[in-house]
């Protein structure tokens, strides 16, 4: 029943935001869809406890069209949804008793990760985050079980390990990523996002039907047209600065989705809206959501 239900959901999102998703590069697509659609940052940081099921279900409640989160990878070769590569004490800590200190994600067991609770504190940019005690990290296959069967996409990023955090095999991590994806039959609701494009290459290979986004595309200082050909990218991340809207167009025409930076307040949303992007990340879903109703009332301009 369950697949049932997420088979269903995949067909229905083909004729609504699914369609302008899947494919690559098809030139009509953007323009079909109702923009832009809302990418809840770590299901909406500024909310509730970042890339955490309370965050998740709340982006979910309030409409976001993508949910995104952050994946790494733990010393027994497991995936466990969370930003950082290390994890952070600020905002995520065990009981005395555990047994488990903050250190490398890579260099910790999954057991031992998930004893951290993550929802009691919070990192000082998010001051109106609600707390949520006793919550740990989610892995991906606990989130997608969880969200198959919402009205809802998935962003997900390949986080490789930083320097003094161990490292991981990006082909190997971009196949657990597949896998995972494939079990809950979500090729076509799962977007993959990646600052190291050799995941964002190794997912081509692999399953070519689950898509792939670019980001910091304009560090490779070059064409963004020809380089997300090149990677068979279907969207790519780009700031204010890195492009506008002449840009944008051209990009879209080509079939290749613009997605906004990090923007929390309506006068970036404004500019970005302005620019004409297809889908405007943030951390206060419930805001833009307001904003963009506000925006689309009739007689507004």
């Amino acid at each position: 029943m369950a697949r049932a239900r997420r088979r269903r959901w995949g067909r229905a999102a083909l004729a609504g935001i699914g369609a302008l998703l899947v494919g690559g590069f098809a030139p009509s697509l953007a323009a079909e869809a109702a923009k832009p659609l809302i990418v809840a940052h770590r299901g909406g940081a500024a909310l509730m406890p970042e890339n955490t099921f309370p965050a998740f279900d709340n982006a979910v409640r309030l409409g976001a069209d993508l949910l995104e989160f952050d994946m790494q990878m733990t010393a027994d070769d497991q995936l466990v949804i969370s930003h950082d590569g290390t994890v952070n004490p600020t905002f995520c800590t065990a009981d005395p008793g555990s047994g488990v200190t903050p250190g490398p994600i890579r260099a910790m067991r999954l057991a031992d990760v998930l004893k951290f609770d993550c929802g009691a504190r919070h990192r000082a940019i998010y001051p109106a985050q609600t707390s949520v005690p006793g919550t740990p990290m989610p892995t991906p296959d606990a989130f997608f079980e969880r969200y198959a069967g919402a009205p809802v996409q998935f962003y997900g990023e390949t986080k490789m390990p930083g320097a003094g955090e161990g490292d991981v095999d990006p082909v190997a991590f971009t196949r657990l990523v597949a896998a995972v994806v494939r079990r809950y039959g979500l090729e076509d609701r799962f977007i993959l996002q990646s600052a190291d494009y050799r995941t964002i290459d190794a997912m081509h290979a692999i399953d070519p039907r689950i898509r792939t986004c670019l980001l910091y595309p304009w560090l490779a200082k070059t064409d963004y047209l020809d380089l997300a050909r090149k990677h068979h990218a279907v969207c790519m991340l780009l700031r204010l600065q890195d492009a506008d809207a002449a840009e944008v167009r051209r990009l879209q025409a080509a079939g290749v989705m613009v997605f906004s930076d990090v923007v929390d307040d309506e006068a970036g949303w404004s500019r970005y809206l302005a620019r004409g992007d297809d889908a405007l990340f943030t951390n206060d879903p419930a805001g833009l959501a307001v904003f963009l109703k506000r925006s689309r009332s009739p007689g507004r301009r």
